[in-house]
């Protein structure tokens, strides 16, 4: 019987997955006695969450498809649901083909076992002939780098070569669906490029390939269609650079990177860009509170996207409790999607002369006179510490999103390296 090359490799209608969360109660127990005591006892109560809902979805074959969406919107879970690593609550999930989920790398490893004996255990996991294994055994240690330590339990390798054998085992076993969830974060940028052009390699032969990434510039630019989703549902699907655009309409109205979580940080947001992420992104002893970060133009306006080459201003608003005299460090980060750092100066280098007093509250102004950043999505920390920079008044990891447009230049990366070229003879 020929196999169907026309329907599509997954559908998904009407799907949901819901989860049961205890819920903690404050109780005073000197008041409540034994009762309440007894009733812990014999009860838990439970508050119902919804992780994903109402999810209608077709992928035809040898298609890339996208996901995007914050942190907690439900994207990786999704993958999940179609990988058959979670059985649905409600709906059904119709999937035509074998899946190569790049999901938990190496969940299927036994510490205890070197790497050509894991290579086989997940060969014989996912059903494949060991005759097929051997077949591409060869292949796999090649394509990982990892010969030299092939014959070593996998408990003495790093988290890098950990992923990288895990990775190069399950993309050689030849899928016709390939789930992937950020997987071109990890390992070194040759291994990282190999792994692009391994995956792509799978569409060419007609592999159908979904793909979760907060690095939009690959979205749109390998994905023809893209889901976002919000909080567990779906708020945009459609072509790929349409949904880049509602996904940033989303950061605009405070639905950043942790979109699942309703609690947010005290630290606020104005008009320029999207509500801080939750606490857990935040430390410090707030002697020294940031109270917000905004992004202006030249001019002063209040700004979410620059061009290449652009004034960018960064304006951290805060209040020192700290006594006259003691000044903070205060200091900015910049990172990639991938939370790579780019650069992270602070006030220790160029920042105002040591005589000149702090006023208790007043905004510092983080100033490139012209941005050397490419096309992108980049997150923003702003931090204020002791001068000894041992101790944290206030930190803000990576709470701000900002994104750099396209530009004229035909150069690739992600920053602008001010360089030349000369051309001499023999």
């Amino acid at each position: 019987m020929e196999k169907d090359i026309s329907g599509p490799a997954i559908r998904l209608s009407s799907l949901g997955l819901r989860f049961f969360l205890n819920v903690e109660k404050e109780i005073d127990l000197r008041r409540e006695g034994i009762r309440v005591f007894r009733a812990l006892m014999t009860r838990t109560r439970k508050s119902e969450f919804w992780a994903l809902r109402d999810i209608d979805l077709e992928i035809p074959k040898g298609e890339i498809f996208g996901i995007i969406g914050g942190n907690g919107a439900g994207k990786s879970t999704l993958l999940k649901l179609i990988a058959g690593i979670f059985p649905p609550t409600r709906g059904t999930i119709a999937v035509d083909g074998t899946i190569a989920p790049l999901i938990e790398l190496g969940a299927a490893f036994n510490p205890d076992l070197t790497g050509a004996e894991n290579i086989f255990l997940t060969g014989s996991i996912y059903r494949i002939p060991r005759r097929v294994i051997k077949e591409n055994f060869e292949r796999i240690v090649e394509f990982s780098g990892l010969r030299r330590f092939i014959d070593t339990p996998v408990k003495n390798y790093s988290s890098g070569m950990f992923i990288r054998l895990a990775f190069s085992t399950i993309i050689f076993f030849r899928p016709e669906i390939v789930l992937i969830d950020e997987v071109f974060s990890v390992g070194d940028e040759v291994f990282q490029q190999k792994s692009f052009e391994k995956i792509l390699s799978f569409q060419e032969r007609g592999a159908t390939i979904v793909l979760v990434s907060h690095d939009l510039n690959l979205i749109g630019r390998i994905c023809r269609r893209a889901l976002v989703l919000s909080r567990g549902r779906t708020a945009f699907l459609g072509p790929a650079e349409e949904a880049i655009d509602r996904y940033h309409e989303l950061l605009r109205r405070g639905e950043g990177l942790d979109a699942g979580n309703g609690a947010r940080s005290t630290a606020g947001a104005d008009e320029s860009g999207p509500a801080p992420l939750a606490d857990s992104r935040r430390w410090g002893n707030r002697r020294v509170e940031i109270r917000r970060v905004s992004f202006v133009d030249r001019d002063g306006h209040p700004a979410a996207a620059f061009a290449p080459g652009d004034y960018f201003e960064a304006r951290i608003h805060y209040i020192s409790k700290l006594p006259s005299g003691e000044r903070p460090i205060f200091g900015a980060a910049i990172h990639t999607a991938y939370k790579m750092l780019i650069y992270g100066p602070n006030t220790l280098e160029g920042g105002p002369p040591e005589d000149r007093i702090l006023p208790a509250s007043g905004i510092v102004r983080f100033i490139i006179p012209a941005l050397p950043l490419f096309r992108g999505d980049y997150l923003f920390s702003a931090s204020a510490y002791d001068p000894s920079l041992s101790q944290a008044y206030d930190h803000h990891d990576m709470m701000y999103q900002f994104r750099v447009l396209d530009g004229p230049t035909r150069e690739f990366g992600c920053v602008r390296i001010q360089s030349r070229w000369d051309f001499e003879g023999d």
